[in-house]
């Protein structure tokens, strides 16, 4: 039964070492950038709009993302043909603006 002070104890060491810093400061979101497109549209016409805003080191996907395939943007079979690829609501890939890398979200 000396298990829980010690749990205790690490959870007080585990809460003073954060101090003051907010919970939502633990946490940091993925930047990301939503685009408004028609469906119909090709992953060739949303990548030629990302390159007009700035955007570099645009990788968009055939698949969605998934757990078991979490960045299918670096299989290159799957991002070979933008030109012919249909876009889909929800994430299409990765590009980069200044430096930082955002995820590619396509609204409606």
């Amino acid at each position: 039964m000396k298990l829980l002070p010690a749990l205790s104890l690490t959870a007080l060491a585990l809460c003073s070492a954060v101090g003051g810093v907010q919970a939502s400061e633990l946490f940091s979101r993925t930047p990301e950038v939503h685009v408004a497109l028609p469906l119909g549209s090709t992953q060739g016409q949303l990548a030629a709009m990302l390159s007009k805003q700035g955007y570099d080191g645009i990788r968009l996907s055939a698949v969605a993302a998934t757990p078991a395939n979490p960045h299918p943007e670096t299989n290159t079979s799957l991002t070979a043909h933008p030109e012919q690829t249909p876009l889909r609501l929800g994430w299409n890939g990765v590009a980069s603006k200044n430096g930082q890398q955002v995820q590619v979200y396509v609204d409606n």
